[in-house]
């Protein structure tokens, strides 16, 4: 049967095969050599990506029997075209709909998004009913400070347990009010308007990362270059801004998932950034003693070292995000000397202020036992940071009398 069939096509058909084989061999090839930058991205990337790794070799068969049964007259040309004809039109329905999908995900996302403060900012329901005699602790910063573990629960809650079960403190109340993205000037701004009001007697801020990202002027979250009020980097709203339709959001995946050429590595030691961030936190330190609000200072941990394993640069996926562009991104070595100088910046504020500090950089073991990516925490560090928190806490409201409040 096969030999038969390989008599009755011609050379010219047996030489289309080979080489429509070899197009799609090499097509296919070119979903295993995907961008590290689009892959950071979210799972749908991912999805699509391996979608067609699954799709493609059936699709292959089906382009081939199709064609050999039309070569051996099995079927028509007519027949053909009323095949296309319906596949075409099964697709425009199919991309209309998936469209409006697209769309409406979108609309029902927007509330989540600030046009100051790019994300919503959040909220304790607590605040509104607060006790006036309680010892109110708000801790601010980032991601770092927002997320909690797989369990749900997030430092700052560990915290308020330690406070009130070690410590004995039932009338303190620890709140997270960290907010992925954040900035010091994000923090600023929610503290001033949002959160300063409710006169809180004590604030945890840890903002290092964040900061350090806007130095990247040069990635896809930039539009411009740096600027210390930090309007040249438009972060997770850049999602909105550059929103197009459905099919060009699909052409940016196929350019991130299909042979990717890496990016040269960026390496730097200069941040401008620096003194915005300085100022920023000089400003909510200001506000605070207006209110006599006591400030505590944390340096937040990383992962990133002059030395790395592979298996540590493979879960690298910020700066794979954040600090990258269609040519370059920042080297590991960059976010090791831009945490390093924001951290010391911190501590040196701390020391010109004399003000507390939890130096928790020093605290976390650079380990992937602690971190999942550069910043963000294993399950096992919430146990580590929690305690080293509390003691410190209780030690800086006990020396300044807040144990009265």
């Amino acid at each position: 049967m096969g030999l038969n069939l390989y008599k009755r096509l011609t050379r010219s058909d047996l030489v289309l095969i080979f080489m429509f084989s070899l197009l799609t061999i090499w097509f296919y090839i070119g979903f295993y050599f995907p961008g590290s930058y689009m892959l950071s991205y979210g799972s749908i990337p991912k999805t699509i990506m391996w979608f067609v790794r699954i799709l493609l070799p059936p699709l292959y068969v089906g382009v081939i029997i199709l064609y050999v049964n039309l070569r051996l007259q099995r079927i028509s040309w007519k027949e053909l075209g009323l095949l296309c004809v319906s596949l075409s039109l099964g697709l425009y329905v199919c991309y209309g709909i998936a469209n409006a999908l697209y769309q409406r995900w979108f609309e029902s996302h927007r509330q989540e998004f600030h046009p100051y403060l790019q994300l919503m900012p959040p909220f304790d329901r607590r605040l509104d009913g607060t006790s006036p005699k309680a010892l109110r602790v708000f801790c601010l910063g980032g991601s770092t400070t927002e997320f909690p573990d797989q369990s749900g629960r997030d430092w700052p809650s560990r915290v308020e347990g330690i406070l009130r079960e070690s410590y004995a403190l039932q009338n303190v109340e620890v709140y997270n009010l960290g907010r992925g993205w954040y900035t010091s000037l994000h923090t600023l701004i929610n503290y001033e308007t949002n959160l300063r009001q409710y006169r809180p007697s004590v604030i945890l801020i840890m903002q290092s990362l964040n900061d350090l990202l806007q130095n990247a002027d040069f990635s896809y979250m930039s539009h411009g270059t740096f600027r210390e009020d930090y309007g040249h980097f438009y972060g997770p709203v850049n999602r909105i801004i550059d929103r197009r339709d459905l099919w060009h959001y699909l052409s940016d995946v196929f350019e991130g998932v299909w042979y990717t050429v890496d990016r040269e590595p960026l390496t730097t030691n200069r941040f401008p950034g620096l003194t915005a961030y300085e100022r920023n936190m000089k400003t909510i330190i200001e506000l605070a003693r207006q209110d006599s609000t006591s400030v505590i200072l944390m340096t937040e941990p990383f992962l990133m070292k002059r030395v790395m394993s592979e298996e540590e640069l493979s879960v690298v996926e910020m700066i794979q995000v954040e600090a990258i562009n269609d040519t370059m991104v920042w080297s590991s070595e960059t976010l090791v000397n831009g945490m390093d100088q924001y951290n010391d910046l911190l501590r040196s504020l701390a020391l010109r202020e004399h003000l507390p500090l939890i130096d928790l950089e020093m605290k976390v073991p650079k380990s992937l036992v602690y971190f999942r990516d550069e910043v963000h925490y294993q399950d096992t560090t919430f146990s580590l940071i929690a305690p080293f928190v509390a003691q410190k806490l209780f030690e800086s409201v006990s020396s300044k009398g807040l144990l009265d409040h």
